[in-house]
């Protein structure tokens, strides 16, 4: 897993910020997400559209998979603030992007137990910066959405350990 990650996004609730999703905020033991909202990160309501989300590396990394915890708030079956359909893209300098393809997230349960179902294969992209563009919710209410929780995951491009070890 990549440490130090950044995360912010084109707008949150009070409370709410973008952190929430790199911080281990709601998560127990069992990497289960809590129901709790302000554990989360939601875009505020009226706020300009596309939303967005974005993560800052503190390097470059040949990425494997994403994997993430959608907006999981105990009323999610009803409000469905969960991000839905997804644009992921990449860059190495937050500026040019490369468009990796759509995703449809899973709809979270709602649920104290619920487990990341969200898997996205980097395909082993090289970059400093990861965008996450939210298309629709699963509620399709209001123009606001959420995740829980993402993590990154990189390719080892450099040795790490001697194997076998040095004597």
């Amino acid at each position: 897993p990549i440490q130090n990650v950044t995360a912010t996004a084109s707008s949150s609730n009070a409370g709410m910020g973008p952190e929430n999703t790199v911080n281990g905020s709601g998560m127990n033991a069992n990497d289960e997400h809590s129901t709790e909202p302000m554990e989360m990160w939601l875009s505020a309501q009226g706020a300009e559209q596309p939303t967005w989300i974005q993560y800052e590396f503190d390097n470059v990394y040949k990425l494997d998979k994403l994997l993430a915890w959608n907006s999981n708030q105990m009323l999610e079956s009803i409000l469905g603030f969960g991000a839905k359909d997804v644009t992921v893209e990449y860059s190495l300098d937050g500026t040019e992007w490369t468009a990796l393809g759509d995703f449809e997230f899973p709809r979270a349960s709602g649920s104290p137990t619920y487990v990341g179902d969200v898997a996205v294969d980097l395909a082993g992209a090289v970059a400093k910066y990861v965008r996450l563009t939210i298309n629709s919710n699963w509620g399709g209410i209001v123009a606001q959405y959420g995740l829980a929780e993402v993590r990154f995951f990189s390719i080892p491009v450099l040795p790490r350990e001697p194997m076998p070890a040095a004597e």
